[in-house]
């Protein structure tokens, strides 16, 4: 994780409101700096749920179109960012319940995938995700990787904040009792035993 300087999260913020006014008002060029800027982490996020390449990079134009096609929707009470991860997560949920049904197609295209090598913590995070609920993948993933608060994650998940603090903390000790048996040693967030931020 890349340390912060200080007010550049707040910078980021007011400039990506900006681009969104600018859109709003009819510059459609301008909703090219929204995709610069939010393409790496929605693909990171879409891809740790669907676990396909192809099917994240489909997952995230779909996304990037829905969010054209209702930025008219948008208001500042929550984040750009928030906003667009909402989207994303309801997105995402449709997708997974369709997968549900042609579940075996799918086992059998990822069969054909090539095997990528990976490092052993790389491996070992994919398979501590295998452990998670699809649900349980998106509290982490937001909260983990994208770093956002409990209530933000509510407003994306559409659940109460505290709803969501239990499940991360629950999600938290299902994963370090993995970790254990594994006999690996913990690091990061999941190790840390004075709370949950």
């Amino acid at each position: 994780m890349q340390p912060t300087i200080p007010g550049e999260k707040e910078r980021r913020k007011d400039s990506i409101e900006a681009v969104v006014e600018q859109v709003k008002a009819g510059d459609k060029e301008s909703y090219r700096e929204i995709i610069l800027q939010f393409e790496r982490q929605m693909y990171t996020y879409c891809y740790y749920i669907l676990k396909n390449h192809a099917e994240t990079e489909d997952a995230v134009q779909e996304i990037f179109i829905r969010a054209y096609e209702n930025l008219h929707q948008y208001s500042r009470q929550v984040s750009f960012s928030a906003w667009l991860y909402k989207m994303a997560y309801h997105h995402l949920i449709n997708i997974k319940k369709k997968q549900s049904r042609l579940l075996k197609l799918v086992e059998d295209y990822k069969e054909q995938q090539p095997v990528l090598q990976v490092s052993h913590h790389e491996s070992m995070v994919y398979e501590l995700l295998t452990y998670l609920t699809t649900e349980e993948r998106h509290i982490l993933l937001l909260k983990a990787v994208e770093q956002y608060t409990f209530e933000e994650i509510s407003e994306i998940m559409d659940l109460k904040a505290a709803t969501v603090r239990k499940k991360y903390e629950r999600l938290r000790r299902k994963l370090m009792k993995c970790i254990s048996q594994k006999g690996e040693v913990a690091h990061g967030t999941f190790a840390e035993t004075n709370g949950v931020r």
